[in-house]
C-alpha cells in the first residue's frame, strides 16, 4: 500500500478492530512527517510477524524489500502490546525505506530519524522527547494498541500445564512414576514392577 491512510474521523479515537488496521492507521499519519521532509515513502503493507532475529531476538520490526520491486512488507512483533515502543520501531523502519535501501544505517537514514526525533546509536535509533511529542496526538487518535497475539506454541504450551502429574513412588525400592488425578481416581495409583501398588509422595 502507498503511505497507508488514517482510519476514523479526523480528530476522534479510532475503533480498530485488528493490530494491523491499528498499524496501518499509525503509519498513515506518521508518513506527513517524511513528506515535510520532502522524503517520499514507497509503498508497503504491515503485518504481524517476527523478524528474521526470531522470537528470541530483540528486534521490534524489520523491513523485507519485495523481490524485483520497490515495494515492502514491514513485520511488526505480534508479542508486543507498548503502544509507544511499537509506534517507534515502526517509525525507524520507515525512516529506512525513506532512505532507499541503498543507505542502510548511512547520514541520510541518520538525518531523517534525527529529524523525526529517533536518537542514539543509528543501528538503534530509539525514541527521544520529540518523537514523542508527534507520537503522542496520533496514538491518542488511533487509541489503544489491540491485544497482544498468542500463538499455537503459547496455547499448547497452557493447555498442557492445565494437567498436573502427581508423583507416585513404591515405598520399598523408591520406583518413581507420574499419573493424571484422572487415572488415580478412576484405577488407583500405578503399580512398581517388583512390589505392587504405588503411593502419593508426601
Amino acid at each position: 500500500m502507498k503511505k497507508p491512510q488514517a482510519s476514523g474521523a479526523k480528530g476522534t479515537a479510532s475503533t480498530s478492530k485488528t493490530r494491523e488496521d491499528w498499524l496501518s492507521e499509525v503509519s498513515g499519519r506518521m508518513s506527513s512527517w517524511f513528506d515535510d521532509l520532502g522524503f517520499s515513502l514507497p509503498d508497503f503493507r504491515i503485518t504481524a510477524g517476527f523478524p528474521s532475529t526470531g522470537k528470541r531476538g530483540r528486534d521490534l520490526a524489520e523491513a523485507w524489500q519485495e523481490k524485483g520491486g520497490e515495494s515492502f512488507t514491514v513485520f511488526i512483533r505480534p508479542d508486543r502490546d507498548d503502544a509507544y515502543k511499537v509506534a517507534a520501531a515502526l517509525a525507524h523502519q520507515m525512516a529506512h525505506m525513506a532512505a532507499g535501501s541503498a543507505d542502510t544505517h548511512g547520514h541520510l537514514f541518520r538525518h531523517i530519524a534525527v529529524s523525526i526525533g529517533l536518537r542514539g546509536r543509528a543501528t538503534q535509533a530509539a525514541p527521544g522527547r520529540l518523537f514523542q511529542e508527534l507520537i503522542d496526538p496520533i496514538l491518542k487518535k488511533a487509541g489503544p494498541l489491540p491485544t497482544t497475539y498468542i500463538g499455537p506454541q503459547e496455547a499448547a504450551q497452557k493447555s498442557k500445564q492445565k494437567t498436573r502429574l502427581i508423583k507416585v513412588s513404591c515405598r520399598t525400592c523408591g520406583y518413581v512414576a507420574r499419573v493424571s488425578r484422572k487415572w488415580l481416581d478412576d484405577s488407583g495409583p500405578p503399580h512398581c514392577p517388583q512390589h505392587g501398588p504405588m503411593a502419593l509422595e508426601d
